[in-house]
């Protein structure tokens, strides 16, 4: 199904999912010095996921596939718990012995663990 798709569709995907984050990124980041830090995201995804195909010999459609996920998954993980994680810095500020909330940890590490498998288990079921 994924494989099928052309190069140039994979382009379009992946810029797609570029704007996707940018936009989400910026209303699920509520900490003003952090929200420009943010969109060296897709940079740094590019380089990442980038340098990790070329290791790995993988095509421009797998590279392309693995950065779209990366660039969906980060939003999808914290939009539920934006409010809690603004909530904790600012706790952290004032006080830094302050630890962060077990519940965002909880979520953020579990949802991102289930993404991550089921994008690898979404393109196998491809192949």
């Amino acid at each position: 199904m994924f494989q099928s798709l052309s190069t140039s569709t994979w382009i379009l995907i992946a810029a797609g999912a570029t704007l996707f984050n940018l936009a989400a990124m910026q209303w699920i980041i509520e900490i003003p010095q952090y929200r420009t830090k943010q969109l060296w995201m897709p940079v740094i995804g590019i380089i990442a996921v980038g340098g990790n195909s070329l290791a790995q010999g993988d095509g421009p459609a797998v590279t392309c596939y693995q950065y779209t996920v990366l660039m969906i998954m980060m939003p999808v993980a914290l939009a539920p718990v934006r409010r809690r994680i603004t909530r904790d810095y600012y706790r952290w500020v004032q006080d830094p012995t302050t630890k962060p909330s077990k519940g965002a940890m909880a979520w953020v590490t579990t949802s991102v663990l289930v993404m991550v498998v089921a994008a690898v288990l979404l393109w196998k079921a491809g192949n």
